[in-house]
């Protein structure tokens, strides 16, 4: 396997930090702030709304770029983003650096996977790709509780610094260890791209994505303030949810892969989006006792990843019934559509929370990936 791709391994623990790591500081960068924790949670959807963006449009667009310089660039932009956030300045600053660095994480995710695979050859394609995501699910499982965790013993300025850290650390493999130029094998019409952005059997598909993943968000990003404040437990708990939480996503991603090939993407999809709804319901339900709380937050994790594999194959297989060029397309599209999700996701559960109450989250996520479920099983009537 290339080197090279253990650095873009590196790059994507660092966009895990980015996109995940302020849920579970929440509580004490609102303090900080002198603000709620409901506006915090904007944070969280300016970053995703910035990866929405740029991993749709920019990738059709660059896509006759040199795959090096396009990804010099990203990394960039989301240390020099990641930086500013951590400086703290005011809300409104922080908000639009997020987004910054989130263009930097939707373009960077899509160049490095398709590169990675092109890189690695036809035989250890897919093993590169989950080599690339692995960055990304062990910030999950290890980075986030750990950054929860120094939330609490130092300045979370500092923790939030550590985001940049890795982004700089990453440039520099970059810039040393990646040949120059690195181009895609053949031409690409970057207007052909564009139209293929609006083709209604890809937004069909994607929705499914979108629904699905925005009630998972709905729950997850609102879990630090509930575990205070619904199951009583102490700020320093939070840090035991969040690894949970990763620990079993890490898990439920290499799972649910498994389940695809032996289910079948539709039985597959089914099955885990229902399952995930079920765990969002019950993580409201049950989550005033500590003891199901964590249970919840487990299964949460679980089904929240456990669907990335099968979602991502029935784009893929919508993808081919358009054509060989929709399938970088939809590669961007399926990005876009989980950040969207984690953008809307926590602004929805923002909403509930401080117009209802932070107990009734769950059911807000539950109804959203129902959403997904009967958009997918709608599609798969037609």
């Amino acid at each position: 396997m290339p080197f090279i791709i253990h650095i873009f391994a590196v790059f994507a623990f660092a966009l895990g930090l980015a996109e995940f790591g302020q849920i579970g500081l929440l509580d004490i960068i609102a303090d900080g702030m002198n603000t709620s924790p409901e506006n915090i949670g904007k944070l969280v959807s300016a970053y995703a709304l910035g990866a929405t963006v740029s991993a749709p449009i920019l990738t059709a667009l660059s896509a006759n770029l040199s795959r090096k310089a396009v990804m010099l660039i990203t990394t960039a932009v989301f240390s020099l983003g990641s930086l500013i956030t951590s400086f703290g300045i005011d809300l409104t600053t922080m908000i639009i650096a997020r987004f910054v660095a989130g263009l930097g994480h939707g373009l960077f995710l899509a160049a490095a996977t398709s590169t990675a695979a092109r890189l690695a050859g036809k035989a250890q394609a897919g093993s590169a790709v989950a080599l690339v995501f692995t960055g990304f699910t062990v910030a999950m499982a290890i980075g986030v509780p750990g950054s929860t965790y120094l939330g609490g013993v130092m300045d979370w300025r500092w923790v939030m610094s550590f985001i940049a850290f890795f982004g700089v650390i990453g440039f520099i493999g970059l810039m040393l260890g990646m040949e120059d130029p690195l181009k895609t094998e053949v031409k690409i019409n970057p207007i052909q791209n564009i139209k293929l952005l609006a083709n209604k059997a890809l937004l069909r598909a994607t929705s499914v994505t979108f629904f699905a993943y925005s009630g998972a968000f709905a729950t997850y990003t609102y879990i630090a303030p509930f575990v205070v404040d619904i199951a009583k437990e102490s700020a320093e708990m939070i840090s035991l949810y969040m690894l949970l939480f990763g620990i079993f996503a890490a898990i439920g991603n290499i799972i649910g892969g498994k389940l695809t090939d032996k289910l079948g993407i539709k039985a597959a999809n089914i099955w885990l989006i229902a399952l995930l709804a079920i765990s969002s319901a019950l993580f409201s339900l049950l989550g005033s006792s500590p003891i199901c709380l964590k249970m919840m937050v487990s299964a949460l994790g679980f089904f929240t990843f456990g669907i990335v594999p099968s979602l991502h194959a029935f784009l893929i297989n919508e993808a081919h019934k358009q054509g060989d060029a929709a399938d970088s397309v939809a590669v961007g599209l399926n990005i876009a559509g989980f950040n969207f999700a984690i953008a809307a996701g926590s602004t929805i559960g923002g909403f509930v929370m401080s117009h209802i109450g932070v107990a009734f989250v769950g059911y807000a996520g539950a109804m959203l990936s129902m959403l997904g479920l009967i958009v997918f099983l709608a599609l798969n009537r037609r």
